[in-house]
């Protein structure tokens, strides 16, 4: 699944970022878990739905939820609680 953002073009990323942030998630400034593909977090930590206006500019992650670390956009599987994404900044 890895790099259904990396497939967007310089203006998708922005949209895509912007549409994130804006709905006022709180961030997570410091995790004691890897920010890597495969990891699972804490399911203590509280995933935020992702806008159906994000799906449609990345369909793949069709039923993933996220959270913010730091200034990261980290894309989960909610059934697992496994790191599917990370966004860097």
């Amino acid at each position: 699944m890895r790099g259904g953002y990396s497939r967007l073009d310089t203006g998708r990323r922005t949209e895509f970022r912007q549409s994130l942030l804006r709905g006022g998630v709180s961030r997570l400034d410091s995790v004691d878990f890897a920010l890597s593909v495969g990891t699972a977090i804490p399911r203590s930590v509280r995933l935020h739905r992702l806008p159906p206006a994000i799906v449609e500019l990345v369909p793949d992650y069709e039923g993933y939820d996220f959270i913010l670390v730091r200034d990261d956009i980290v894309i989960i599987d909610p059934d697992t609680y496994e790191i599917v994404d990370v966004i860097p900044a």
